[in-house]
């Protein structure tokens, strides 16, 4: 006998890059207007809208561009006899920036900052296309109905940590690479490999 439930699983999680430190994960929990990744609309410094913290200007970062990746799930879960068994049957992962997140340091918003930051969109567009691989992938079994629910969900939290823990460390090593896009030939390089991925997001590490 199947049981089908229509609930969904939603975990939210703000990654927010700064051009020149480390990019770091923490809950998100605004409601300002955001713009999801399309590789038509490419970033304009119009979208960066935040007023810069007051020692802006003494940082090394140039600009920070505010980025969140969400997911959905729906799931269904089958008995088996003695056992319960639940499967993702839908994903939904999105990946936008805040622009009233969003900033730049008056006076430093060219071109080569620019396109440092929508390799940071980018990179994180490859991690949501990743994710939106894999969590089909999963399911899990229990004893009960609800502890097969349970069971799915923590599989579902753990491989969602696993990858955006990935897209945390590639962030940061294409920062350090790039010399935060002041080393043109590294910058070019990872643009190309960023490319790569978006059309074999399994392939990023």
């Amino acid at each position: 006998m199947q049981h089908t439930a229509r609930r969904s699983t939603v975990r939210t999680v703000t990654i927010l890059i700064l051009s020149c430190l480390t990019a770091f994960i923490a809950l998100a929990g605004t409601s300002s207007p955001c713009i999801p990744w399309d590789v038509s609309t490419p970033i304009r410094w119009s979208m960066f809208q935040a007023i810069p913290p007051a020692d802006a200007i003494h940082r090394n970062e140039a600009a920070a561009i505010h980025m969140t990746i969400r997911w959905h799930t729906g799931y269904s879960v089958r008995s088996n006899g003695s056992t319960w068994t639940g499967q993702i049957t839908s994903v939904t992962v999105t990946n936008t920036m805040e622009p009233s997140l969003s900033w730049v340091v008056p006076g430093k918003a060219d071109n080569r900052v620019l396109g440092h930051e929508q390799g940071h969109f980018d990179l994180n567009e490859v991690y949501r296309r990743k994710l939106e691989a894999l969590l089909p992938c999963l399911q899990a079994q229990g004893a009960t109905k609800e502890a097969s629910i349970d069971a799915l969900n923590a599989a579902i939290h753990q491989c969602a940590g696993e990858i955006l823990a990935q897209l945390q460390a590639m962030q940061s090593r294409y920062d350090d690479e790039t010399s935060h896009g002041n080393h043109s030939a590294e910058q070019a390089r990872w643009e190309s490999q960023i490319a790569a991925w978006l059309l074999q997001p399994i392939s990023a590490p």
